[in-house]
């Protein structure tokens, strides 16, 4: 009784998948998604060719509903790289959806805007500047100047002539992308970030510093009405304002921007992270560029401290990595390095204290520990004898 339960149950399961003979071109697509899904590119290809030749027989070669099944493929094809003939399928696909919806109907703006991806990456840029412009021209047609989408399409253009180092061309295309984003959501919008972003990359490309500036307070403004005064995304955009003034020239104006950034980048990174070394030497430059050499030195002893410590550590790493491998002698000879240059990392105060004892007292305990397997028991005792005395004297 259990084994025809069980039988029935598998019979109704197969039955319940419709088999690629009987299946509709819409269960076709469902099964080569789920082929595709796994990596089976070539039984998804097979599904959907047989999707395309079915509706295409039932339908006729220009029916709208094709576009579906090409587009498939095209999508297929571009994942395995076969771009010649996803540009057949896409090329294809946009005429049926021209004759059906006329020349400058919106429906044909996902095939133009994938057949302007698929011939940048052919290199076929004349092809490629061609659609992206259509795009832009059938959206202001049926939109409007001020339409939200129509920003989106000045920003593919514009990526489109940056990727081409185009930047003359690319600038217009994102400023016009920015005001039309201000005009519908205001000029404190979060979706300004992403055009504003790529205008300041257009302008440090041609070392076009004072336009940058305008678009970069702009993006300070956006980032401090979304999460304050104080968040790493506002000590970002100040960093990047300051090396614009910098780049001029303007110490001045750079320093009360790099010493607002610093303590944001303190309060949200550890003492010791490497990431902060860069806020210290930003800073400590633009002092004694300004001849402030008395309050340049603390800020380069701190990103000194903070290298050398990663060093240090990554020492220990490289020098337990050939341990690993038995190859004691090279381990020795990092350690030996190691020791000197934990020695030297500069002891800082207070909250600027990166934790150097510690770095000195984990490199002579790993030291000892590889002179005990060499049984040099009387030297390791001493490094293990020293480590202590630290591990007293560090802060807690």
């Amino acid at each position: 009784m259990r084994t025809a339960c069980l039988l029935f149950l598998s019979i109704a399961a197969a039955s319940a998948q419709p088999n690629a003979a009987s299946a509709t071109p819409a269960q076709l697509r469902q099964q080569a998604a789920k082929f595709i899904a796994q990596g089976n590119y070539a039984q998804g290809e097979t599904l959907l060719a047989k999707s395309l030749a079915q509706q295409e027989q039932a339908a006729g070669p220009e029916d709208p509903g094709l576009t579906v099944p090409l587009d498939a493929l095209a999508a297929l094809y571009r994942a395995e790289g076969r771009n010649p003939d996803a540009q057949k399928m896409y090329e294809r696909s946009l005429a049926i959806h021209q004759k059906a919806a006329g020349a400058n109907s919106l429906d044909l703006t996902p095939d133009l805007k994938s057949l302007a991806i698929l011939y940048a990456a052919m290199r076929k840029d004349l092809e490629a500047e061609v659609d992206y412009l259509r795009v832009v021209s059938i959206r202001e047609k049926a939109k409007g100047a001020d339409d939200l989408d129509l920003a989106h399409d000045c920003s593919d253009l514009a990526g489109f002539y940056i990727t081409r180092k185009r930047f003359a061309v690319a600038e217009p295309n994102l400023r016009r992308a920015a005001s039309i984003i201000e005009k519908n959501l205001g000029t404190l919008a979060p979706p300004l970030i992403a055009p504003l972003d790529a205008l300041v990359g257009v302008y440090m490309k041609q070392s076009n510093f004072p336009a940058a500036e305008a678009p970069l307070r702009q993006e300070i403004s956006i980032e401090e009405s979304l999460y304050g005064p104080v968040h790493e995304n506002v000590a970002t955009y100040l960093d990047r304002l300051a090396m614009v003034c910098y780049l001029e020239k303007r110490y001045a104006d750079a320093q009360p921007l790099y010493e607002r950034s610093l303590p944001i980048w303190e309060a949200t990174l550890d003492p010791d992270d490497i990431q902060l070394a860069p806020s210290f030497d930003n800073l400590a430059v633009v002092y004694a560029a300004q001849q402030k050499f008395a309050k340049a030195e603390p800020l380069y002893h701190r990103s000194l401290a903070i290298r050398e410590k990663s060093t240090v550590l990554s020492m220990n790493n490289l020098a337990l990595a050939l341990e690993g491998k038995d190859d004691n002698a090279a381990a020795e000879r990092i350690y030996l390095r190691a020791v000197p240059l934990a020695e030297h990392i500069p002891h800082l105060p207070g909250r600027a204290n990166v934790g150097e004892i510690g770095a000195l007292s984990k490199t002579l305990r790993n030291y000892a520990a590889l002179l005990r397997k060499l049984d040099r028991t009387a030297d390791a005792a001493k490094l293990e004898a020293r480590a202590a005395g630290l591990d007293k004297t560090a802060p807690q």
